[in-house]
């Protein structure tokens, strides 16, 4: 077996589906297949029980996953020990973006990392904060940077502080919350707390919520038709047209969503990790 396998072995078991890790690793669906079979004539049992919905690791593959990762983990140390001997910045960024900053932030800063070193190999997920933080934990990543407030041992960087705004239409500046609709929309558990917090210190549990909103554009889109109100962070309205308002706890301190990077403790002595921190 080779790294590619292991590779291959983490991927249907992260997404439980043959296409979708042939896609995750830009592989051919038969080149997925063949492998399979070889890895299976290789340890001597099957891999794979395959049903309608997708696939799900024998007993025996999920058995073999903690070492795959430590033998992925161990191969890309060894190839930055050996990158870190060039005389150019090279090796692998692992990174993991909260979705606000990876749509609203992200890809100028990414623009700029990868103009600079063109030979870093640079894999990104994006997903809700608190998956993020459980990928760090388990050193899925070296990097996270994430929404919220949560525990970290290693080096964490507050990389911005953002006031949370209410926002309606221009027509609806000024209107009572409790006439019309708020609309909500998916976020993290600690975010959705805190609102919570600030309804209830104003009265305001009751409200009706006409709308749950996947998506903040479609939000801001709803909003800024007057179909209702909602919070948002500042970090997604530059481009909103409507009435917007920086938020307050009632002892008067800013409603604030902060933003942090979070880095393994070993990671940020790596060169392709210093040089993307400094670009932070």
């Amino acid at each position: 077996m080779d790294k590619r396998d292991y590779e291959l072995l983490l991927a249907l078991d992260q997404h439980k589906n043959i296409t979708k890790a042939a896609q995750s690793l830009y592989m051919t669906q038969p080149a997925i297949t063949k492998r399979i079979q070889k890895m299976e004539e290789e340890l001597h049992c099957p891999l794979l029980i395959r049903s309608k919905r997708g696939v799900l690791l024998t007993p025996a593959a999920e058995s073999l996953l903690p070492c795959a990762r430590t033998i992925l983990k161990n191969m890309e140390q060894m190839e930055e020990l050996a990158a870190a001997s060039q005389d150019y910045i090279c090796g692998t960024l692992r990174l993991g973006c909260s979705l606000n900053y990876a749509h609203y932030r992200l890809p100028a800063i990414l623009k700029d990392y990868t103009d600079r070193y063109p030979k870093v190999e640079v894999h990104i997920t994006t997903e809700q904060s608190r998956q993020l933080y459980k990928m760090l934990c388990k050193e899925e990543i070296s990097l996270a940077i994430l929404r919220g407030e949560y525990n970290w041992d290693g080096k964490k960087i507050l990389l911005a502080s953002e006031p949370m705004c209410l926002i309606c239409s221009r027509e609806d500046a000024g209107r009572p919350l409790t006439d019309y609709p708020y609309i909500s929309h998916n976020t993290d558990s600690g975010l959705n707390s805190q609102l919570f917090s600030w309804f209830e210190a104003r009265g305001l549990t009751g409200i009706r919520r006409n709308f749950q909103i996947d998506s903040i554009d479609t939000c801001k889109e709803m909003v800024r038709y007057g179909l209702g109100w909602s919070i948002l962070p500042s970090i997604c309205l530059n481009n909103f047209d409507g009435y917007t308002e920086a938020l307050f706890w009632q002892d008067g301190t800013p409603f604030v969503r902060n933003t942090y990077l979070l880095c393994q403790p070993t990671s940020d002595r790596l060169p392709q990790v210093k040089k993307f921190l400094e670009l932070l």
